[in-house]
């Protein structure tokens, strides 16, 4: 198909505007979105189905395709994307403008700079590590002390005077049951992962086909050197330490996997017990140094992460101000078609779920709604807490938001926030461990416990349905609307809490219930310190009350998790129990089915049954006593 007349160019040629200098651009007819600040010299096309690229527009692929995939390719339009770069001083919207009039061409999509939602502090670390924060796991990492979300008994005198127990994810428990599978990846879309750090480097993820550095594309998949993944913005190896880097990428990386139980360092949500059996991270870089690359980067990462094995994408990462998910769609349709081919069952890389799971950032903006891609339906939004059990004062919430998690807050005192790796290079004190707040934070927690769940899946070979399991992350929940009363003093205003009420999602995620949820156990919450009298009918059927108990068994660690004081007691149909501290617990109950006896050899009587009952202690507990 020939050009319009704009163009004097033979096919294969760039654009040239030298035999139009006077052109004049007044609208893209078929542009979703504004060249307004567009991230680059170029723009996206997509052409339509059954249509080749006209001639004389030089293009390439957005998407690589991938051999044995053509046909799920095909499904979700991705052989139809083009990057088109005019050159030879022609104009972007005059470029575009011309390409819009092509009947072949179906979309044009400037280059939507990204935004990473975070707040990089870097405190110093204390020369010391916190030792008045008592952990009581097995893990020896001298840094968890100090990591507040994954265990926090309520220390003030560490954590500040707001400090509430049990503001945590409950991972000190989750770990008597699951710390991670190998085989389980998360793909962190976000800056460089710094593959080298002493607490990532045995948790990252290793593309076997690759010779690391030796400048070739040896398993023929298009990238040079994709070892422990690829450099989406600058298309070459995955860096860290240019001008403008961060080290967020390598924060978040900390937070899902970095290597637990190593002597060094801090904890993270799935990195193991130190046996070699945490997650491992892919590093899918779509931000480096101070380029403003835009969605291109962030699709192809996409699109990579799932034709490498990534279960889950961990998004810390805004594409900018749409008013409803239509407008995301069409806005953004490439990238909006990249999310959807990682999510198809098709592409399911972990035998425990159909289907890949999509964690995205809220937002910083202490806005009302939430920020897209995570306002959008399918993917799991969260929004972020502090150690206070409250929002943090920057965390977007309302429309768009699933869930919540710790993501820190710097106007608490003694402004501790999240504790993860960073690369040396990139911080002040040339430490390998920083402090960062966001809901940048609050995201790869929730991606580290989906992928521990998922392993935990595995290992028990239950099997769910995208949906299914993503509606067992999003009830596993510790409550927070019986919280959002009074105030909170941000740093330039006072936050009305009543104002985030059924806002910030179904509550704040918590490891011990997503596995729980995963082996069928149903849980209830009790409060810490005071006698607690659960109605077992939900287990035991409406007439609990007439059986026969035969007793609770309660292995130590459980009894130690959550400071059971004296006996549990099983009395007409209830279970009566003091925990003294905050914690998970999973008992068994056993009782008679039929008569009052258990029968024998000599002796008719009823059948045994036992049922798992999963305890969960908090200081905070919601009216409906934890039952979504």
């Amino acid at each position: 198909m020939a050009l319009p007349a704009l163009f004097s160019c033979n096919v294969g040629e760039p654009f040239s505007l030298e035999d139009n200098p006077d052109t004049v651009v007044e609208e893209i007819p078929k542009a979703v979105n504004s060249a307004e600040g567009a991230a680059t010299e170029e723009f996206l096309i997509r052409i339509g189905k059954g249509e080749a690229v006209p001639e004389g527009i030089e293009a390439e692929r957005l998407f690589r395709p991938v051999p044995g995939k053509e046909e799920l390719e095909r499904k979700h339009g991705l052989d139809r994307w083009y990057v088109v770069r005019p050159s030879r001083g022609m104009e972007l919207r005059a470029a575009a403008l011309a390409v819009s009039e092509i009947p072949a061409v179906e979309s044009i999509e400037f280059e939507s700079s990204l935004t990473r939602p975070f707040e990089s502090d870097h405190l110093e670390l204390p020369a010391v590590p916190f030792t008045k924060a008592g952990n009581p796991v097995t893990m020896n990492d001298p840094l968890l002390k100090s990591q507040w979300f994954l265990y926090n008994n309520g220390d003030k005198s560490v954590f500040g005077s707001t400090n509430v127990a049990g503001t945590d994810v409950s991972i000190r428990d989750a770990w008597r049951l699951e710390t991670g599978d190998p085989s389980v990846i998360v793909a962190v879309v976000d800056e460089g992962v710094k593959y080298t750090h002493p607490d990532l480097k045995d948790n990252m993820w290793k593309n076997s086909g690759e010779i690391p550095d030796n400048g070739k594309d040896d398993d023929g998949n298009g990238y040079v050197d994709d070892v422990y993944g690829y450099n989406f913005a600058a298309d070459g190896a995955i860096s860290w330490n240019l001008s403008g880097d961060e080290g967020h990428g390598t924060h978040v990386a900390g937070l899902v996997a970095a290597t637990n139980n190593n002597g060094i360092g801090v904890s993270s949500v799935a990195g193991g017990s130190g046996s070699g059996d945490g997650v491992r991270i892919m590093s899918c870089q779509i931000f480096s140094g101070t380029r403003r690359d835009g969605v291109a980067a962030a699709a192809k990462a996409i699109k990579y992460a799932a034709d490498n094995g990534a279960s889950v994408l961990q998004c810390s990462f805004g594409l900018g101000s749409y008013y409803s998910d239509k407008a995301f769609s069409e806005g953004l349709s490439a990238v909006k078609a990249a999310f959807d081919y990682f999510r198809d069952p098709a592409n399911a890389n972990c035998s425990a779920v159909q289907g890949n799971i999509v964690v995205i950032s809220a937002g910083n903006g202490h806005n009302s709604k939430a920020e897209y891609p995570g306002a959008y339906r399918d993917y799991i939004c969260v929004s972020a807490v502090s150690q206070d059990n409250l929002p943090a004062w920057y965390t977007n919430y309302g429309s768009g938001v699933n869930i919540a998690s710790p993501g820190g807050d710097n106007t608490l005192a003694n402004g501790l926030t999240m504790l993860s790796t960073v690369p040396s290079e990139t911080d002040a004190t040339k430490s390998d461990y920083a402090f960062m707040h966001g809901t940048s934070m609050a995201t790869p927690v929730v991606s580290g416990i989906a992928a521990l769940g998922l392993s935990y899946a595995k290992r028990l070979n239950r099997k769910f349905s995208r949906d299914e399991y993503e509606a067992l992350v999003l009830s596993s929940v510790n409550p927070l609307e019986d919280m959002l009363t009074g105030t909170k003093k941000g740093p330039s205003s006072t936050m009305d809490l009543a104002s985030y009420r059924g806002k910030m999602g179904t509550g704040v995620i918590d490891a011990w219930k997503l596995l729980l949820n995963i082996e069928g156990v149903p849980f209830t919450t009790v409060k810490t310190g005071q006698e607690a009298v659960v109605d077992l009918s939900a287990w035991f059927g409406s007439d609990a009350n007439h059986l026969t108990w035969l007793g609770v068994e309660i292995p130590e660690a459980d009894r130690k998790a959550i400071g059971l004081s004296g006996d549990a007691v099983l009395r007409d149909g209830k279970l009566r129990l003091t925990c003294m501290q905050h914690g998970c617990a999973r008992l068994t109950v056993t009782a008679i089915a039929g008569g009052s006896i258990q029968g024998s050899d000599t002796e008719m009587g009823g059948k045994p049954f036992s049922r798992a009952v999963s305890i969960v202690s908090r200081s905070n507990v919601s009216a409906n006593d934890g039952w979504l």
